[in-house]
């Protein structure tokens, strides 16, 4: 009875009126562009405050609101939704058939409705995309025993993605995201973008230390571990926001229910994760200190030796758990894919495409969408919540056995 009734479902979601698809299509329209409306300008909203938290008056946001940087953003959010389920259903009801294909071609065509985005942010929504993409296509594949499954495989993809941005924070700062690298810097707690210069960039006709460019007065190895023990707070203080919010948003009633056992695991994975970035900052630091000192010659630094204190700063990620390690892996991937397609255009290895990211995005969309239908659990718990929000809930899910659906879970809270 249960086969019967589903197949009935499923028959009349594929006979479903032109009218309803068309409904329901403004509906999803409507929905996310009100969100990014909303989105945009609690973002410019927050900024403003943070950037000057006396203010004598709010951050004037209907302003914001009006300007076509946010409609683009708003309607970018809303077409997306909007036409990929129009082209999910057309598709369904053209092939009578409900498979992960239709996800597939849908997704992508819809992809192209980032068009009407702004450069810089299409470029970095498409990066994320990749990322995203990328890490939902090996898990699938994993899953589906097409690939084998490579031990510590997300630990080495980290170190090589650190080694990379390590190297640009040294050398090649204008590689990196502007953002991105003045965070580095931050989290470095003493190095500027001046003293790198001096230290690492600039010609010089001697070999100059850490104290005479006023780094620091202590020994390199003495420095590091205060370093490393200073840096504990403000790091703790970054990762509470990161692990509490998922456990608000999506754990609420684990929370009421085991609320001793989730404070327990919070507390846990906040340790954890401070342990991570604090060692991965401070091994950056002090393997390139250990190994100037070393080198002994003046700069500008050789490229090996902040590469190498990449690797040695990405074994880090060890402190995190396995399902973290991939999720901060993905992360780094845009960041590294930027970097890496700037040095290529840098070196004429390539040359700029237009619109190159709009087809980027489409691309791993076919991937995302494909996942987040058939096999929801190779993308993270954050963007499943963003996809059910904006597209609805997943109607055609592959059903794995619980052992296999562990393999793929890469933001779960500890078990």
């Amino acid at each position: 009875m249960t086969t019967l009734q589903e197949d009935d479902q499923e028959y009349n979601e594929l006979e479903e009126p032109w009218m309803e698809i068309l409904k329901d299509a403004s509906l999803k329209f409507t929905k996310g562009f009100i969100s990014g409306l909303g989105l945009y300008a609690g973002v410019k909203g927050i900024t403003a405050l943070m950037r000057n938290p006396f203010r004598k008056r709010l951050p004037v946001v209907l302003k914001e609101i009006a300007s076509l940087d946010c409609l683009r953003f708003a309607g970018f959010l809303g077409l997306y939704p909007g036409v990929y389920d129009v082209l999910l259903k057309t598709l369904q009801k053209k092939r009578a058939i409900k498979d992960g294909w239709n996800n597939c071609v849908a997704g992508g065509l819809a992809g192209l409705t980032i068009l009407i985005e702004e450069p810089t942010r299409r470029r970095v929504i498409c990066l994320f995309a990749i990322a995203r993409a990328f890490g939902a296509l090996i898990s699938t594949l994993v899953v589906r025993e097409k690939i084998p499954m490579i031990p510590y495989s997300e630990t080495v993809l980290f170190c090589l993605c650190c080694a990379f941005l390590v190297y640009c924070t040294a050398l090649k700062p204008q590689l990196l995201f502007k953002g991105y690298y003045y965070s580095v810097l931050k989290w470095s707690r003493d190095y500027t973008d001046k003293k790198l210069d001096v230290l690492f960039r600039k010609p010089s006709d001697r070999f100059l230390t850490c104290n005479e460019v006023g780094l620091h007065t202590d020994s390199c190895t003495k420095h590091a571990m205060k370093d490393f023990i200073y840096s504990f707070p403000a790091f703790a203080k970054l990762y509470l926001p990161i692990h509490v919010a998922p456990v608000i948003i999506f754990r609420r009633n684990l929370l009421l229910q085991r609320p001793k056992r989730v404070i327990r695991s919070l507390i846990k994975n906040i340790l954890f994760s401070t342990a991570f970035l604090a060692s991965m900052v401070m091994l950056a630091k002090y393997v390139i200190c250990l190994l100037r000192n070393l080198q002994g010659k003046p700069s500008p630094l050789a490229g090996f030796i902040p590469a190498l204190a990449g690797v040695a700063a990405g074994l880090g990620v060890l402190f995190e758990r396995a399902s973290r390690r991939k999720e901060l892996s993905l992360f780094l991937i845009p960041h590294s894919l930027f970097a890496l397609y700037l040095w290529a255009l840098e070196h004429r290895f390539i040359r700029h495409i237009p619109y190159s990211s709009v087809v980027l995005f489409s691309v791993s969309m076919v991937s995302v969408m494909h996942a987040y239908e058939r096999e929801p659990d190779s993308l993270s718990m954050l963007l499943k919540g963003v996809l059910r929000y904006f597209i609805g809930k997943q109607t055609n899910p592959v059903l794995r056995p619980k052992r296999i659906r562990q393999f793929n879970c890469i933001n779960s809270l500890n078990r």
